[in-house]
Order: C-alpha cells, then sequence, then structure tokens
C-alpha cells in the first residue's frame, strides 16, 4: 500500500479530518518548535477518533505529516520519544529550514585545540593540562571501534 492509497482507506480518511482541521498544522508546528516530535500534538487524537494504527500506518501518518509540515518551511531533524499515551511511540522532530553547515564552515581540528586550551587557562586549578586532555582524548579516539 502507497501513502496516496492509504489517504483514501477507510482509516485514512479518518485520519484526514484530523489533520486537516483548523489549527492542527499549528499544533504540530508549535510540538516542533518546542523540540518535540509533531505526531504528539495529533497521537491522542487519532487514537481516540481511529482506534490502534499498525506499525505501517503509524508510518504513513509519520509521512503525511511530512508532506504536510514542510510547505511550512520546516524539515527532518532527528527522530524522538513522544510523551507516553499518543499512540507513537517515536516521531520526527522537525527544525525550521535554513542553510545547512558547509564543513568549511566548522572549526579545524587545530582551532577546537585552541579552543580547549583557551578554556583550560581560564580555570583557577584545572584537573590537568592541556596537554594532558589532549593526549587522554587521543587515546580514547584510537580505543573506539
Amino acid at each position: 500500500m502507497s501513502l496516496a492509497e492509504f489517504k483514501h482507506s477507510p482509516k485514512g480518511v479518518k485520519i484526514a479530518a484530523i489533520l486537516t482541521a483548523p489549527g492542527t498544522i499549528r499544533r504540530m508546528v508549535e510540538k516542533s518548535e518546542r523540540d518535540r516530535p509533531a505526531v504528539e500534538a495529533v497521537g491522542a487524537e487519532i487514537a481516540a477518533g481511529v482506534g490502534d494504527l499498525t506499525d505501517d500506518e503509524r508510518k504513513y501518518v509519520g509521512r503525511w505529516v511530512k508532506e504536510l509540515l514542510v510547505p511550512e518551511g520546516l524539515v527532518p531533524d532527528r527522530k524522538g520519544r513522544v510523551a507516553g499515551g499518543r499512540l507513537f511511540a517515536r516521531g520526527t522532530i522537525y527544525r525550521k529550514a535554513g542553510p545547512a553547515k558547509r564543513i568549511a564552515d566548522r572549526p579545524s581540528a587545530a582551532e577546537r585545540i585552541a579552543a580547549a586550551r583557551a578554556i583550560l587557562a581560564t580555570m583557577p586549578h584545572p584537573i590537568m593540562s592541556s596537554e594532558e586532555l589532549i593526549a587522554e582524548r587521543r587515546q580514547e579516539a584510537l580505543r573506539e571501534p
């Protein structure tokens, strides 16, 4: 089944009434602005109006939510845990679309080391010297798989 077929199924028609109701998109945008999964805004209402959904049906709802939020200027950012009792266990957290950071815009390793040294220099009683910290971090990096 495709998303388009799901939208025209009996459950899809009921869910459409919920997702297209006045204020639903606004509530999903507000959840995203608060760094919460967008489906958190509609899960309880879908559960009450439609009942339980299969895993595939929940995926279709997630894709449908994406279709509704992208025109609002939001893009998927990451997955997050949904607050209990809202039909979904996890959902996508959206963020405002903006220019992505290019690798060239990120600080180099030397700049990050210099920043770490500067922070350590401001500490009244550093736990270890910057050289010790760097050596420790290198050892940790070598141990990682």
